[in-house]
């Protein structure tokens, strides 16, 4: 990506814009606190349900790439097959 970026600055001859450093600042300092404070704001069970929605979603994108590797290993021993 960083090699992209040169390009189009040397192409262009516009540099990349500078960020803001208070700006960097204030959103680095409202990042940290956001996670506990969003934690603390919650009840136990709460978080408990996001936890186990997260864990379900997580289990669900790694079942559906198990069936789309079978899936393609399936394929690939068919075109084995026609192939010898």
């Amino acid at each position: 990506m960083a090699r992209a970026v040169k390009v189009v600055e040397i192409r262009t001859g516009q540099p990349k814009p500078e960020k803001n450093p208070a700006a960097v600042a204030l959103g680095r300092l409202g990042g940290l606190k956001g996670g506990n404070g969003r934690a603390a704001s919650m009840t136990p069970e709460r978080r408990k349900e996001i936890a186990q929605r997260a864990a379900k979603q997580r289990w669900a994108n790694r079942e559906s790439k198990v069936v789309e590797s079978t899936a393609v290993r399936a394929m690939d021993s068919k075109r084995a097959g026609k192939l010898a």
